[in-house]
Order: structure tokens, then C-alpha cells, then sequence
């Protein structure tokens, strides 16, 4: 494609240089190859044009920035733009949106459950046809037999180009679906602004990511826009529980199906039966009731599984398909992850939000006949609002506390820690505090006795710890079974 082609679209201020055939486009100058358009973006710590000369070292024959021209350069075509990431994604829907298409593009966003919702529908559709996964844990294909990773993504929804080049690999695969976890940070970044979607589906809304967004009520609005794009002809699933749907509802141009437990919601459930070992219900649907069996744990993995449900509804997947996926599908890595049943039970999870903790501990609480003790932090560098109301909420539901680390990044551990016991009611003595987190899970897994509960939050999934510039390994469910091996205990 030339480059005329390729900025069509996007708000150019200035050209300078020809009109060479682009190959590929990369805002990654170590990736750049022979004959692609480098996109100079800017980043929260370093402007991409930082590496113009690498990334003309290997071979770029255009560059897009939001600098003017620079003089003194080997023959490149300069283009500068108004938004550069507005550009990028504009771009990369030219020059590969028509590689993708035939894919619908489902996004799932939400404080909470974007991970587990998105899992469950990909794993539902992936029974009738070969569908994209693209979130949090990486980008991958399900097929009817085989999960073939592409690769993994350090970001919840990746760079445009990315999703664009996942979506033409799906499309090439023979799949139709590709469904995403739309953060609110890739919203209001653009990532997403060119993805077609068709699809979208509304978890949960509740304080965080504060240092980013700034105020709650642009952080609502980066949710609100991706139901907004969605055409007459779309569909959104919405949680009916939440707060926040009311105010999504009214702004919906869509068609739209609502879930949840509470009374008008269009998907529901009921006989709901839950265990160590997963649970049971029956899900009412305009379409009629469905009994469910998952190994999924807790209360709020039944309102993930509705979510899912109302989209296979929408999407017209047979019941019986979405009934048997349903009851094979595990539960995703670090959410509500068992890792040891047995005299107690021990549990991985990713909530590191106030309103998290509160879903996953009074989840846990339905089937734990005895303590419920809970190893935590707050992540440094991130929204410190969160911190005292993560404190309350954990010592308003569980019994025993255990204070430490959660990638402290260049935050003081302790300080973070101060602030989450800050939320502590008066005179509260149920807690401990133990900076090194290896140690508090150690100490949590000591004092667990039959029937308890030890829940480690914050983490899930995470396999390194950042403690100043250091980055090292560390996984919540590996450490729990440094401790069982030194138990001689085997694990679920």
C-alpha cells in the first residue's frame, strides 16, 4: 500500500518526501523491517522519535510523528499529524482491516471480569468455529481441539496494530469471531478507536485506575464510549446489577440484553449451589432455562457465567453448546484459581480493587466453613485512592489479614501499607503486616487449619514482583507450592 493510501483518514498537518510502498507499520523501532511506516509515538516516558535513527537503521521508508520534519535524515517520507495515536490506529485499520474482515470483534470491558467473561465467551464460540482471545493473558486461537498461542501481550488490550494483525490471523485461520478485553486506558488511548466492533459487553464499574483517568467520571466516560460506537444493528450485554447500567442503558443506540441476579434482568439465575469444587444453577433466558454445571468458584463467577451466556444468546449459539463449554471451561489463570483443596483451600485471584475484594471474599464466604484469611497489597505507582478502602473492605469481610507487597514499583512498601490499614476500623487487631510477600504467604498458609479459606489477591496471573528498578520472578500459586512441597502436601 503507498503511503497516500495508508494516512487516509488520518488529520495530516504536513507532508515532506514521496509516496513509497509501505510493507508493514510498527510504533516499535526493534521491530521496524525493510519498506515499513514507523509510528513515532509518544509514551508516558520516552517519545518514540527518541528511536528514529534505529528504527531507520532497519530499514523504515516513513515515519508519522507529531514533530515536524527533521532535517539532515537519509531519504525518508515525513508525515506529521495531529494525534499520533489516533494516526496509528487509523493506519492500521487502512492497511489491515481488510485482512481481518469477516472477523467480528467482540469487547469486553469493565473494572472487574473482563478476563473470566471474555474467556468463557471465546470458549463458547470456539465449539462452533475458530475464535480469537486477546486479552490480559495474552492473544490466542481456540479451536474445536487445539489453542495455538500467537503470543503473549504485556498490555489488556494491545497496540491497534496488533489487534489488527491478531484479527487477520483469526480471519485467516477461518475463525469469525475475535473477542477482547477492552481496557479503559486502550479506549481512551485510541488502541481500539478503528476495531469494528459489533459487540459489547459491560462487567462492572467501580473506583480505580485513578492515576490514569484522574477523575471517576472520566473514567466512566472511557467505558460509556465503547457502547456508544456501537451501530443500530449491534448488540451490548449489560449487567444489570451495577450501578452504572443505569446510565449506560439510556445511551445505548443498540440492541441490548441485560444479566444479572437482581429482578428485570433479561438473563438470571436461580437453585444456585456453590462449593469448593465449583457450582451449579439454572439460568433463566428469554429463550427458556438451562441447568449449568462449572468448575468455576463463587457467586461471581455465576454472574461472569451470564454474562456469557446473554452473548451466545445474542450471538444465537445453541444452548446445548454453550452448556457444555460452560462445564469444561477452568477457570482462568490467577481468577478465583484454586490451588490446594484439601483439610483448607487455597486461592490465587487478581482483585486488587476495593469493590474486587468485596465479590471475591463474600463469594468465598457462601462455601467456607471456616476462617477466611486474606494476603494483599496495593500496587505502587498506581491509584493511591483505592488503598484505605481496600483495607476496610477486607476487614469488613474476612477474619484474619495479612499486609504485604504488591509491585511497589518506586513506592516506599511501607507507605502503600499505611495507607491501606488507614481504612482499618478503630482498635481493629485482626491483621499482621509482613513487607516480604513470600513471607506473608508463608505465614498465611501456617495458620490455616481444616476448613479455612487462605485467599493470596493482587496478583493472579503475575510472574515477577517490581520492588524499586528491580524486576524479579515471582507467581502467588508458585509460592504456595514452595510451601506444600515443604509440607510434603500435594496440590488440587
Amino acid at each position: 500500500m503507498r503511503l497516500e493510501q495508508l494516512v487516509q483518514g488520518v488529520r495530516v498537518l504536513e507532508r515532506v518526501g514521496g509516496n513509497p510502498d509501505i510493507r508493514g507499520l510498527r510504533y516499535d523501532s526493534r521491530r521496524v523491517k525493510p519498506g515499513d511506516c514507523f509510528v513515532a509515538v509518544h509514551g508516558f516516558k520516552r517519545d518514540g522519535l527518541d528511536f528514529l535513527d534505529q528504527a531507520l537503521a532497519n530499514g523504515a521508508v516513513a515515519v508519522v510523528t507529531e514533530h515536524a520534519f527533521r532535517t539532515g535524515l537519509p531519504p525518508v517520507a515525513w508525515v506529521r499529524v495531529a494525534d499520533d495515536r489516533a494516526a496509528l490506529s487509523r493506519m492500521a485499520a487502512n492497511l489491515l482491516g481488510s485482512e481481518a474482515g469477516g472477523v467480528r470483534m467482540i469487547g469486553v470491558t469493565g473494572t472487574n471480569g473482563k478476563t473470566t467473561v471474555a474467556g468463557l465467551i471465546a470458549a463458547i464460540l470456539s465449539r462452533i468455529v475458530p475464535t480469537g482471545l486477546c486479552g490480559t493473558l495474552g492473544m490466542t486461537l481456540l479451536g474445536a481441539e487445539t489453542a495455538s498461542s500467537f503470543h503473549p501481550s504485556r498490555l489488556t488490550t494491545p497496540e491497534s496494530v496488533d489487534l489488527f494483525e491478531f484479527g487477520a490471523k483469526v480471519a485467516a485461520s477461518g475463525g469469525r469471531y475475535m473477542v477482547m478485553e477492552a481496557s479503559s486506558a486502550a479506549i481512551a488511548l485510541k488502541r481500539v478507536a478503528d476495531i469494528p466492533f459489533s459487540l459489547g459487553v459491560f462487567t462492572t464499574f467501580s473506583g480505580d485506575h485513578l492515576d490514569f483517568h484522574h477523575t471517576m467520571e472520566e473514567y466512566f466516560r472511557a467505558k460509556l464510549s465503547l457502547f456508544q460506537s456501537l451501530g443500530r444493528d449491534d448488540w451490548a450485554v449489560i449487567n444489570h446489577d451495577d450501578p452504572a447500567a443505569a446510565r449506560i442503558v439510556p445511551e445505548l443506540q443498540c440492541r441490548y440484553l441485560t444479566y444479572g441476579f437482581a429482578a428485570g434482568a433479561d438473563v438470571t439465575s436461580s437453585d444456585c449451589r456453590f462449593s469448593l469444587q465449583g457450582l451449579q444453577a439454572v439460568v433463566r433466558t428469554p429463550l427458556g432455562d438451562a441447568q449449568l454445571k462449572s468448575p468455576l468458584l463463587g457467586r461471581i463467577n455465576l454472574l461472569n457465567i451470564m454474562a456469557a451466556v446473554a452473548t451466545a444468546i445474542v450471538l444465537k449459539v445453541p444452548m446445548e453448546e454453550v452448556v457444555s463449554a460452560i462445564a469444561v471451561t477452568p477457570p482462568a489463570r490467577g481468577r478465583l484459581e484454586p490451588v490446594y483443596r484439601e483439610d483448607f483451600a487455597v486461592v490465587v485471584d487478581f482483585a486488587h480493587t476495593d469493590r474486587a475484594l468485596l465479590h471475591l471474599l463474600t463469594s468465598l464466604r457462601e462455601f467456607t466453613s471456616g476462617q477466611l484469611i486474606v494476603v494483599f497489597g496495593a500496587g505502587g505507582d498506581r491509584d493511591v485512592t483505592k488503598r484505605p478502602r481496600m483495607g476496610q473492605m477486607a476487614a469488613e469481610n474476612a477474619d484474619f489479614l495479612v499486609v504485604t507487597s504488591d509491585n511497589p514499583r518506586s513506592e516506599n512498601p511501607d507507605n502503600i501499607i499505611a495507607a491501606i490499614t488507614s481504612g482499618f476500623p478503630v482498635n481493629f487487631s485482626r491483621f499482621q503486616i509482613e513487607t516480604d510477600r513470600r513471607k506473608a504467604i508463608f505465614s498465611a498458609l501456617d495458620m490455616a487449619r481444616k476448613g479455612d479459606t487462605v485467599v493470596i489477591a493482587g496478583k493472579g496471573h503475575e510472574t515477577t514482583q517490581t520492588i524499586g528498578d528491580k524486576v524479579e520472578d515471582f507467581n502467588d500459586a508458585g509460592v504456595v507450592r514452595d510451601w506444600l512441597a515443604l509440607q510434603g502436601s500435594g496440590e488440587v
